[in-house]
């Protein structure tokens, strides 16, 4: 009796060496099951417990900790752990495009610093924007019409063989006239950028500012219609843009605006 209870002692002091985690002194691959594909890889200093043993092979437990994101620093003598692959992501629906003025010269100037806004709901903002050129090319026309008799009082005055003191009266009061003329439309223009600009607050999707190259970029919205207007002023003369847009979903539109003629404005036209 006394035999077998220390064979038996014996046995479980063999499974307990067998079982012991013993550290590892070479890299060993981890098999997802006897003759199986890698699943991981055990380092060196490494310590697996063998809990069973099959047609030359082991299955081991392995206990350990793994690195988790964290916000501080990690510990010193930490191993980096492996940068995770990016996400594919789809691209975010955008547009894109350069601003460019071709002088006189011939020179081509890029649009560094031009303001670039996109405007939605374009059904309504044409019908907006259709009352506010109507009353803007009301007031101008009828300035221009008193622009009109200043210049034909001036010319008469010119042309006058009366009295010279009356005529140069006269046109001296002409291009007073004209100078007052010229201010009021001055105040007139004025006026509707500002209503203008009121107008585009109110449908603006998005706005940027074009880069040195003249790029500008646009993102942040979804799929539709659109109407994109730009401002660009080049050593005192100005360029505008009024152009509809189609943006399609998770893609980049690209939209290139240029102009060879300062001072056309598509958005506030004039008769």
């Amino acid at each position: 009796m006394k035999r077998s209870v220390t064979l038996a002692l014996l046995a479980v002091l063999l499974l307990v060496a067998l079982l012991a985690a013993q550290p590892l002194s070479r890299t060993e691959e981890v098999l997802d099951a006897p003759g199986g594909h890698p699943i991981a890889i055990l380092l060196p200093g490494t310590s697996p417990r063998v809990v069973q043993e099959e047609g030359g092979y082991a299955k081991v437990v392995v206990e350990g900790w793994m690195r988790v994101e964290q916000a501080g620093p990690a510990a010193p003598g930490t191993p980096p752990a492996p940068e995770a692959p990016p996400r594919a992501t789809p691209a975010p629906s955008s547009v894109t495009g350069r601003i460019q003025v071709r002088l006189p010269s011939k020179e081509v100037r890029y649009g560094a610093g031009a303001r670039v806004m996109l405007l939605g709901r374009p059904d309504e903002l044409e019908a907006r924007r259709a009352a506010l050129v109507a009353s803007y090319q009301k007031e101008v026309a009828a300035l221009r019409e008193k622009a009109g008799a200043y210049e034909a009082a001036k010319r008469q005055a010119l042309n006058s063989s009366d009295n010279l003191s009356r005529a140069t009266k006269n046109l001296d009061q002409a291009k007073s006239d004209l100078a007052r003329n010229a201010r009021e439309i001055e105040q007139v223009q004025e006026k509707y950028e500002a209503l203008e600009e009121t107008l585009l607050q109110e449908f603006k999707v998005c706005e940027s500012t074009a880069d040195p190259s003249g790029d500008y970029r646009l993102q942040g919205f979804g799929p539709g219609a659109y109407r994109l207007r730009a401002w660009f002023t080049d050593q005192g003369s100005p360029y505008r843009w009024y152009v509809p847009v189609q943006v399609l979903a998770d893609q980049s539109t690209s939209l290139d605006l240029m102009s060879s003629k300062a001072g056309e404005d598509a958005f506030l036209t004039l008769p």
